[in-house]
């Protein structure tokens, strides 16, 4: 089958009517059935909640649906769900009276207003908080029957708040193997895809960049050293040798990016010099300064364990360092293009067991600004390099935006 592009030639235009049509990233959402897993989550919770009063079993599960729609993060859809639930209750005289009712519905109201970084730590919970909440809301749920008045709420409480707990732990893990349930940005996960395919097609073409740059400093030290011994007025040679320094000059700084994207990561760095905090978080400064493109933004790094040695966290620290540095940057360039001036301040301490690093972002007026959220991917991602690294990668949020970032490495000279 020979090509559209080719058939009519390379630089013809596709026609309209044999053009793929393109859709809508909401339009592929319901194509693939990813807003409708939100939509049956919801139903689901809404409907069991109905039948609670009459089968506290079917609240349980109601829990475990909201559970699952918190981690999908549809909060309007969850609104509209207790909306309903509630007004549910009208024609269903027996869930005013009943615990489950209320637990569901409290549940399914809390799925829209809890802060969704909360979901990550689902990843991190130990194993054996699955079974032991699986065995805590069963035994509840059948010590409900057995309870009376009084304690048979709060045993229903509990078995709601476990299933909750389950649902949302099989949402993550499912949702996982299927990232597409996740907003991981607003480039979805071909972006992310893309950033990852990147990564890994740069060594070997920083291998092969590297050859010419070699051709083209060994060419200007032989032009250097020609021009020397050339006989031809003072000006002339000052002239030439003037261009050759900045070719010599704008080679090495060639050079020294291609020597950070090869040590990016990596527990080491070029030459002997020690792998301490500061030099770990100028690495990170040096890959990331150029997504500032205007002056104004300026970078201080401060602290007391700027010279602590982290030589078996260099790694995760220069990634968790860039992670938080990108997001940082990236808010000192408005959506409408606007740009502002500001300062990012990186602040190392030493803590009894901890290194901690924090990233703040200052406005020109010195005030604490938002700086642009991670992308859900990257964020999960970090945050598996940080405990891998025996730390922890945070954001401290303000209005749903991170305020400050705070990495955190466990201390490996106590």
């Amino acid at each position: 089958m020979i090509p559209v592009q080719e058939a009519i030639g390379d630089n013809a235009e596709v026609p309209a009517a044999i053009r793929e049509p393109r859709r809508s990233r909401k339009g592929r959402g319901w194509s693939d059935g990813t807003h409708l897993y939100a939509v049956t989550t919801a139903l689901a919770a809404m409907v069991l909640g109905l039948v609670a009063p009459y089968s506290p079993g079917a609240g349980a599960i109601s829990a475990a649906s909201s559970g699952a729609l918190y981690v999908l993060h549809r909060p309007r859809l969850s609104l509209a769900a207790a909306g309903l639930l509630g007004l549910g209750a009208i024609p269903v005289p027996a869930a005013v009276t009943s615990s489950m009712f209320w637990i569901d519905l409290v549940l399914l109201c809390g799925t829209a207003l809890l802060p969704r970084h909360f979901t990550t730590m689902l990843l991190r919970v130990p194993r054996w908080s699955w079974p032991a909440a699986m065995t805590t809301g069963a035994l509840c749920l059948f010590l409900y029957f057995l309870a009376g008045p009084i304690v048979g709420p709060i045993l229903g409480i509990v078995a709601s708040l476990c299933a909750a707990f389950i649902g949302a732990g099989i949402a993550r893990h499912l949702a996982m193997v299927d990232a597409r349930l996740l907003a991981w940005g607003d480039g979805g996960m071909a972006e992310v895809t893309r950033d990852l395919l990147l990564g890994r097609i740069a060594s070997g073409m920083l291998h092969d960049l590297a050859q010419p740059l070699n051709v083209i400093s060994m060419a200007n030290a032989n032009m250097d050293y020609i021009v020397s011994h050339l006989d031809m007025d003072e000006a002339s040679r000052q002239q030439i040798q003037e261009r050759v320094g900045r070719i010599a000059t704008h080679t090495e700084g060639a050079a020294h990016i291609l020597s950070l994207f090869r040590w990016f990561g990596r527990d080491g760095r070029e030459g002997d010099a020690p792998l301490t905090v500061h030099s770990a978080l100028d690495c990170a400064i040096a890959t990331t300064r150029s997504n500032v493109r205007h002056h104004g933004v300026a970078i201080h790094v401060r602290g007391a364990a700027l010279t602590h040695l982290v030589p078996g966290q260099y790694g995760a620290l220069q990634m968790m360092a860039v992670a938080a540095l990108l997001s940082a940057f990236s808010s000192f360039l408005g959506k409408d293009g606007r740009k502002h001036k500001g300062e990012v301040l990186l602040n190392a301490s030493l803590t009894p067991a901890h290194v901690v690093i924090t990233v703040d972002c200052i406005d020109e007026d010195g005030n604490p600004m938002p700086a642009r959220p991670i992308d859900g991917a990257t964020l999960w991602l970090v945050e598996q390099v940080a405990q891998e690294a025996s730390g922890e990668f945070r954001c401290v949020l303000r209005n749903h935006k991170p305020l400050r970032f705070v990495i955190r490495l466990g201390r490996d000279d106590i």
